[in-house]
């Protein structure tokens, strides 16, 4: 049973839901798929309306777009830049300069390959062969850490310096930078998780609630667990003992969190 699922929760200490997701299947095609996911900053001003923004331009961007190049992802990438740097400009113009801004993380499901599209710190991932595999990496602070070996991706989340982006939309010129992917669509699952889910739950905890017999509740299971669930984080001591400096313990239920989930079958 096929299942596209889009679910965003406000969590227990904002106010408003700066995240948007978004899920389709093309009108004119039902095997191309559409996968979306803005994480809106919240250091900055109206973090909701960039990622609003942002979400509305591409969906746009999605239903008028030749069916057969999108089919062909291959061919999207280019495409796909072009409309970004057009939709930060514009926000930039329409807003000002460093004003606000959003993370954007997508999927276009094409005929045999599936783009993923990143831009910040939320992540993409694929479930395959009973194993969740980051495609996605992430624009952070802290990410060079995990790449060079020197620290645990699990362990990322507990350093200040992790939710300090290094690309985003909207915010000015120099930070609209992305990274493109392109897989064969050879997997069970994928999915887009903000950083309201991966700060508080480890891939292994994801992966667990991935078993879930009831397809429809995997995604909602994975939101409110993030949120609800006392997850009694603690700093572990190898990390400790390795970095002097200060470390922070996500709150549970601190931030906005959403994901988006393809199920194939």
């Amino acid at each position: 049973m096929e299942i596209l699922q889009a679910i965003s929760d406000i969590g227990l200490l904002r106010e408003i839901n700066e995240d948007y997701v978004f899920c389709t299947s093309h009108p004119q095609d039902k095997e191309i798929k559409l996968l979306i996911l803005a994480d809106g900053m919240g250091g900055k001003n109206q973090g909701d309306v960039a990622s609003q923004e942002v979400v509305a331009n591409i969906e746009a961007w999605f239903y008028k777009e030749n069916i057969e190049m999108l089919g062909e992802v291959d061919k999207v990438s280019g495409l796909l830049d072009k409309r970004i740097n057009e939709v930060n400009t514009y926000l930039i113009q329409k807003y000002g300069k460093d004003f606000l801004g959003t993370t954007l993380t997508l999927a276009i499901v094409g005929k045999n390959k599936t783009l993923l599209y990143n831009v910040g710190d939320s992540r993409g991932y694929i479930y395959k062969n009973k194993e969740l595999i980051q495609i996605t990496e992430d624009d952070s602070g802290v990410w060079t850490y995990y790449k060079d070996g020197d620290v645990l991706k699990d362990d990322l989340r507990f350093f200040p310096t992790n939710n300090f982006i290094t690309a985003c939309i909207g915010l000015n010129e120099r930070l609209c930078k992305s990274r493109s992917y392109i897989i064969e669509n050879d997997y069970n699952m994928l999915l887009l998780f903000s950083d309201g889910v991966t700060d508080l739950l480890a891939d292994s905890d994801i992966k667990k609630l991935l078993c879930n017999k009831n397809k429809k509740e995997i995604l909602k299971s994975i939101i409110d667990t993030a949120v609800h669930k006392d997850l009694k984080l603690h700093v572990p001591n190898h990390l400790k003992k390795k970095y002097k400096g200060r470390f922070t313990i996500p709150i549970n239920g601190r931030d906005n969190a959403s994901g988006v989930i393809y199920i194939k079958d």
